[in-house]
């Protein structure tokens, strides 16, 4: 049983919904060509046009500000992963909850009753999302101010879409069945 801060009680996770894979091979894919790679091609001209018995000062100095790059590369790669692992949607017997990871020390979480769900809308849109099968899903709600919740990257979009409007349409059904009729 999945549990986290804020849960009612009794009120159950049926669906914790994370962000398709790819958009961490993306990430992946940066740091290798935006951190790893610079360091090595310039560390590999340096001591091929510098040998370090020549110039074992510079080759140090060389050293030094690659390993920082890489430390700094490192950083912001784990800032940016954190980032994206901590948007999700957690879907309860109650309500739905969205979860925005603004920055690495700042998070929004706004949440819906499911009797306010209106609709539901997942876009696939561009080659490898089609390819890959992922998009972005908007939730809309009936509240006071009409609200949407959106999350992005998501695997599946119109299944997640379907799953979110059918415990919305079951949780609507219970609540009718609960409130007595109005008699006059």
């Amino acid at each position: 049983m999945i549990h986290f801060p804020g849960q009612k009680k009794g009120e159950d996770v049926v669906e914790v919904i994370h962000k398709h894979p790819v958009v961490y091979i993306k990430i992946i894919q940066a740091f290798i060509f935006f951190v790893l790679v610079p360091p090595f091609l310039c560390l590999y001209f340096w001591f091929r046009y510098y040998p370090l018995a020549n110039h074992a000062q510079g080759g140090y100095i060389a050293e030094i500000a690659a390993s920082v790059y890489l430390l700094f590369g490192l950083l912001f790669t784990y800032i940016r992963l954190t980032d994206e692992e901590f948007d999700v949607f957690i879907l309860t017997t109650d309500r739905l909850i969205d979860v925005t990871q603004i920055s690495f020390f700042q998070r929004s979480v706004s949440s819906a009753p499911l009797e306010q769900i209106q609709d539901t809308t997942g876009m696939i849109s561009g080659f490898f999302p089609t390819l890959f099968h992922y998009g972005d899903i908007t939730v809309k709600t009936s509240s006071a101010e009409m609200s949407t919740f959106t999350l992005d990257h998501v695997a599946d979009p119109d299944g997640v879409g379907r799953r979110i409007l059918d415990a919305a349409k079951e949780k609507r059904e219970q609540s009718q069945l609960r409130t007595p009729p109005l008699t006059q």
